[in-house]
């Protein structure tokens, strides 16, 4: 059932009696790291947590809301499980694993448990599913965090962790409008354009919008990326803005057209495809006449109030406009704790949880090609690990190859692990004859601002010199790049594909190396 935003008389005069500077603070998600950044408390509609211990989030969260009568939902990104938000939650391996499980009712229940973990971590709303369509498979940013390559899939897996986010009480947020994943740029850097036309957009992203709006998508996240087909030349600046700058895309194609009542929230305006386009605060202003209600990562500094009050006397953005957003921001608000008390988030299963998520790693990490036949080794092989990663790779993504070579040896496998040896160092461990096997494992992990997720840059250096021809076999891993066996199809005869990883990728990885599988 579609959504829509309750009508509240008494918020109506709240807004009214309103100054400028509370309005200005209502449309606004400051995001902080709550080890250390105290929530300010001007901010009365949402607040943004980075990562964070279950312990500090819920104490931050509850003494800030105690003390006002306009609670404020607490947001994290939890695109697929409570896991990358919540320190200790339940890991998931990502939104293409669910797809590639082959089951939707997995898919499911990541949303339901992620909710209910979530909730009784504190927060109350979350920006997922990524509900982007990896038409390209080169973007940068998209990869494994959308389903798939095809409106049908995502729609199937996309739409079932949405459901069970907010069956299980938590915000969903489809992101990110009008969709990424067919152009090879990275909003954080630039204002990319979705190349589709009208009637390519309205069988892919259109269709999956119009399907998760009438499906109950609570709020959705415009993307800084344009969509030319169904918009004009920005007169101002020359060239086609982004979705987040765009009134025709939010109010007449997403409002309009697709029928959506719910909020709609910013991605982040520190983002270039953003505040790159047009000054940082006069962006702010369009985005809210636009259609837009919330603007993410926005702080309450004097600044801001400052800057906008000049705005509103220029004309940038009108009074009528600032006090719709912040009623709007409000009665969601106050919706959402009307229909989710803090009693209703006690009955989360840890245990139906991990078994979820062991459950899709079990059906999804996959070996791909095995051309001439290398699985499985011997448990008495001695073994080279070579471990790939781009640079800015996090420690965590990396630690995901370390743990591997970690549990072999505890299983008594003889194995000697090499980060980024370069090629030549390979060739000569290949020829040498002291190992059985070679094992590769690639970190190709999307990282914002990197604008390019397969490997590259010196690192991909590791895969000259023919290494991999000297007659010692050798077996490639990507943890997080589905397409890496593409980009290397030549050099790579046995490769496992893991589809991100969570306490059980290894586990499964092994299986596949040993022939348990």
């Amino acid at each position: 059932m579609k959504f829509r935003i309750k009508h509240y008389d008494d918020v109506q005069k709240q807004v009214e009696e309103m100054s400028v500077d509370q309005l200005l603070a209502c449309v606004i998600c400051p995001d902080y790291i709550v080890s250390r950044d105290a929530p300010d408390e001007r901010v009365i509609s949402t607040m943004f947590f980075h990562p964070t211990d279950v312990e500090i989030a819920v104490r931050v969260g509850k003494e800030f809301n105690d003390k006002r009568e306009n609670k404020a939902l607490i947001v994290a990104d939890m695109e697929y499980g409570a896991g990358g938000a919540v320190v200790g939650a339940v890991r998931f391996p990502s939104m293409r694993a669910a797809a590639e499980s082959g089951d939707e009712n997995l898919a499911y229940g990541m949303g339901v448990h992620a909710a209910k973990e979530a909730r009784l971590s504190g927060y109350h709303w979350t920006f997922g599913p990524c509900v982007d369509i990896l038409g390209y498979k080169r973007n940068p940013i998209v990869s494994i965090r959308t389903a798939g390559e095809d409106a049908d899939t995502v729609i199937k897996y996309g739409g079932a962790y949405m459901r069970g986010l907010q069956d299980g009480g938590l915000i969903a947020t489809l992101k990110h409008f009008p969709g990424d994943g067919y152009c090879e740029n990275d909003q954080h850097i630039t204002t990319p354009e979705n190349p589709l036309s009208r009637e390519e957009w309205d069988a892919t992203f259109g269709r999956v919008y119009q399907t998760l709006i009438d499906q109950g998508a609570m709020s959705i996240m415009p993307g800084h990326i344009a969509l030319p087909s169904y918009d004009e030349i920005d007169e101002e600046t020359g060239i086609y803005p982004p979705a987040t700058l765009s009134k025709p895309l939010l109010t007449d194609l997403l409002k309009g057209k697709l029928g959506f009542e719910g909020i709609i929230i910013s991605d982040a305006i520190v983002m270039n495809g953003f505040c790159g386009y047009m000054n940082y605060y006069r962006a702010s202003a369009r985005f809210l006449e636009a259609g837009g209600d919330c603007l993410l990562f926005m702080h309450p500094t004097e600044e801001y109030f400052d800057t906008m009050k000049k705005l509103i006397d220029e004309g940038a953005l009108t009074m009528e406009t600032l006090k719709n957003r912040a009623y709007r921001m409000l009665c969601f608000s106050k919706q959402y704790f009307e229909e989710h008390p803090v009693s209703t988030a006690a009955d989360f299963d840890r245990a139906a949880a991990e078994a979820c998520a062991r459950e899709m790693v079990e059906k999804s990490v996959r070996t791909v090609r095995d051309r001439k036949s290398t699985l499985p080794l011997s448990k008495d092989a001695k073994i080279l690990h070579v471990i790939l990663g781009n640079v800015g790779m996090s420690a965590g993504a990396v630690g995901a190859a370390e743990e591997l070579t970690h549990r072999l040896r505890d299983m008594g496998v003889s194995v000697e692990e090499m980060k980024d040896p370069g090629g030549s160092a390979i060739r000569r461990n290949a020829k040498s004859g002291a190992y059985n096997a070679i094992i590769c494992s690639v970190i190709n992990e999307m990282v914002y601002g990197l604008n390019v997720v397969k490997l590259s840059g010196p690192v991909a250096r590791n895969m000259m010199s023919g290494w991999m021809r000297y007659g010692t076999p050798a077996v490639f891993i990507s943890y997080y790049d589905p397409y890496f066996g593409d980009d290397f199809y030549a050099s790579t005869d046995a490769l496992i594909n893991a589809y991100g990883y969570s306490p059980y990728t290894n586990e499964q990885i092994i299986k596949h190396l040993f022939g348990e599988i």
